[in-house]
């Protein structure tokens, strides 16, 4: 697995949900599938699915907001009702690998980041996880953390 920084813009259709973070695991996928059983006539999308996280503002926030999407390939004009258009753009630190190996994903790009000076941007700016379809029915996963570089 190897990491990389790289700056990114990912336009976006999605619909925006909230839980405790604890519950992403569980609640992402519940919500994606929800998404896509309804985004059957998304204009311009690519295909490609994608969850956007709010990182906690506070120490101990229990619960966040999270989207789960489509990448679009131009700004929407409008969007159905209860979807949202984003566009992120940032500086992200990246690494790819198995859906199943999730958690390692993001400790190694956590280790990677402050082995490498950076530090995690501010809490405003959202972490990205892209997922692409590989044989055999599983998937890989791009996971992008914002960062900055360390003072």
């Amino acid at each position: 697995m190897r990491c990389q920084v790289v700056s990114k813009e990912f336009k976006v259709i999605g619909m925006k949900n909230k839980g405790l973070y604890k519950d992403f695991g569980e609640l992402v996928p519940k919500a994606a599938q929800i998404f896509l059983s309804m985004a059957t006539n998304l204009p311009n999308h690519s295909g490609v699915e994608v969850s956007i996280y709010e990182p906690p503002k506070e120490k101990g926030q229990a619960d966040g907001i999270f989207y789960v999407g489509l990448l679009v390939n131009e700004e929407a004009d409008s969007v159905p009702e209860g979807m949202e258009y984003l566009c992120i753009r940032h500086e992200f630190a990246m690494i790819r690998g198995q859906v199943s190996e999730m958690g390692k994903l993001y400790t190694d790009l956590d280790n990677w980041i402050a082995n490498q000076g950076y530090q995690h941007e501010s809490p405003d700016h959202y972490m990205v996880e892209v997922y692409f379809p590989v044989e055999n029915g599983t998937e890989e996963v791009e996971v992008h953390i914002p960062i900055k570089r360390a003072c």
